[in-house]
């Protein structure tokens, strides 16, 4: 069944078709709140009370085709709730986690991503966002935009001023490959 049939479901309180989704999402999900916490534990509390807000506001959702961006956003927000309230700094991830999201075993990519993954977190919260969706979970502008509720020039904009940021952080022409 595909995600627009099984949204329609879920919104009509078919539980079985919500586990559906989340099982389609379980892991980009995961890997977006453990990618802001750094922390297993904080990421699965992070995971759940965002299932959970997903699960008791879906009716709101007005495109089903949007199910994956609308989850991911509360994923996001729910992240930086959480480091706003906890107050913790981030700490550089292991290489083995970024073999993973990178899909490579070449550990020269691995060390390249580890360097983005710091670098992008000494950038300001809204940076930080876009940089992540757009980079490390492939999504375009338009549908960050779209996930965001802002203009796609504002988007543009971000990354454009977050490169900036990072360029003398980074090695000449990191960005621009």
């Amino acid at each position: 069944m595909g995600i627009e049939k099984l949204v329609k479901s879920a919104k009509k309180g078919d539980d079985e078709a919500f586990e559906q989704l989340i099982a389609l999402m379980r892991e980009k999900l995961y890997r977006t709140a453990y990618s802001y916490v750094r922390n297993e534990q904080d990421a699965l509390d992070i995971y759940q009370e965002s299932i959970y807000k997903a699960y008791t506001t879906l009716k709101t959702l007005n495109n089903p085709n949007s199910f994956p961006g609308w989850i991911i956003k509360i994923v996001v927000y729910k992240s930086i709730d959480f480091i706003r309230k906890d107050s913790r700094k981030f700490t550089p991830g292991d290489a083995e986690f970024f073999a993973k999201i990178a899909g490579n075993q070449n550990m020269e990519n691995v060390t390249y991503s580890m360097d983005l993954k710091e670098a992008i977190e000494t950038l300001d919260d809204k940076y930080k966002t876009i940089m992540w969706l757009r980079f490390y979970h492939d999504f375009s502008v338009k549908e960050i935009a779209k996930m965001l509720g802002c203009p796609e020039g504002t988007v543009k904009s971000y990354i454009n001023r977050a490169k900036k940021e990072l360029k003398p952080i980074l090695k000449e022409g990191y960005l621009y490959e």
